[in-house]
C-alpha cells in the first residue's frame, strides 16, 4: 500500500513513462528485489496505482453521505471531478491508465468495473430522485447518468491539462447547471 501510495504520485507529478524499478525504488526508498517480490513489472504497478485512485474517490463519497437522490448523486461527481491538487493528481494518474487500457485487456476490465460501478451508483441515486419526486418521473435516467459520466470524465481531462474549463469554479457550476436542468418545473 506503501509503495502504491508513492506510485500513483510519481504517475501524478512525471507521468506513466517515470514508472521504472529504479525510479520506483528512488522515491519508496525500497530495494528493486523488494518491489518484484510484490510487483511483478510495471504493468501491475500501474494497474494497482489506477485501483487506488478508483478506491480512493469512493472512500471518500462514502465517508461524506449516505445521502440519497441527487445530493447523494452530487456528493459523489463532486469527489470524482478534479476540484483540489490531490483530485486533480488522481486525475492525471487516470488519463493514464485509459491511455494503456486501451491495449491492455486486463486493464480494459478494472476500467470497465469501477465506470460501472459509478454508473449503478448515479442511476439509483437518480432512480430515487424520481421515486421521491425530487426530479420529474419521466426522467431518461439512463441517458442522464451517460452526460454525467461524460461531463465527470471531460472534467478530468480539462483540469489535467489546465485549461480554463478545468477550473474548479466552472466545474462545480457545470455539475449544478446538470443538477438543475432535472427539476421539476415549478406550479
Amino acid at each position: 500500500h506503501e509503495i502504491i501510495g508513492s506510485v500513483w504520485r510519481l504517475i501524478a507529478d512525471e507521468g506513466i513513462d517515470a514508472v521504472t524499478t529504479r525510479r520506483i525504488a528512488d522515491v519508496t526508498g525500497y530495494s528493486n528485489g523488494l518491489l518484484r517480490y510484490y510487483f511483478p513489472g510495471k504493468d501491475s504497478v500501474i494497474t494497482e496505482a489506477y485501483r487506488y485512485v478508483v478506491e480512493a474517490t469512493d472512500i471518500r463519497a462514502a465517508l461524506s453521505t449516505t445521502e440519497r437522490g441527487l445530493t447523494g448523486l452530487r456528493t459523489l461527481a463532486l469527489e470524482i471531478l478534479p476540484l483540489d491538487d490531490v483530485r486533480r493528481a488522481e486525475a492525471r494518474v487516470a488519463l493514464a491508465f485509459w491511455q494503456r487500457a486501451l491495449t491492455h485487456a486486463d486493464e480494459a476490465d478494472l476500467f470497465a468495473r469501477s465506470f460501472s460501478s459509478w454508473r449503478d451508483f448515479f442511476t439509483a441515486r437518480l432512480s430515487e430522485a424520481v421515486a421521491d419526486g425530487e426530479i420529474a418521473a419521466d426522467t431518461d435516467t439512463v441517458a442522464a447518468t451517460d452526460e454525467l459520466q461524460n461531463l465527470l470524465m471531460g472534467a478530468q481531462i480539462t483540469a489535467a491539462f489546465g485549461t480554463p474549463e478545468g477550473d474548479t469554479r466552472r466545474l462545480v457550476v457545470l455539475l449544478d447547471r446538470f443538477l438543475h436542468r432535472f427539476s421539476p418545473p415549478v406550479q
